[in-house]
């Protein structure tokens, strides 16, 4: 099964997302919405949507909001 571990380190705890949207902006997945503390981080994307299917292969935009952070990167999904 594609999937793709996402490592991150917060250097401030707060408020955390990343969220993975097509390349039209429509939500395709929620991976984290919540508070985190200052500590390494993971979170796997297995393909799957927030219904639970899986999505075709292709571009999809990875965005991750956090205390004073912000960025936003193109990932592709290969099955």
């Amino acid at each position: 099964n594609p999937s793709t571990t996402i490592d991150y380190e917060l250097s401030k705890p707060g408020s955390v997302s990343l969220i993975v949207y097509d390349m039209a902006g429509s939500v395709i997945r929620i991976l984290i919405n919540e508070y985190q503390d200052v500590d390494y981080h993971n979170v796997i994307w297995n393909g799957l949507n927030d219904s639970g299917q899986t999505v075709s292969s292709g571009r999809y935009i990875l965005k991750m909001s956090a205390p004073e952070f912000s960025d936003t990167i193109t990932m592709t999904l290969l099955k």
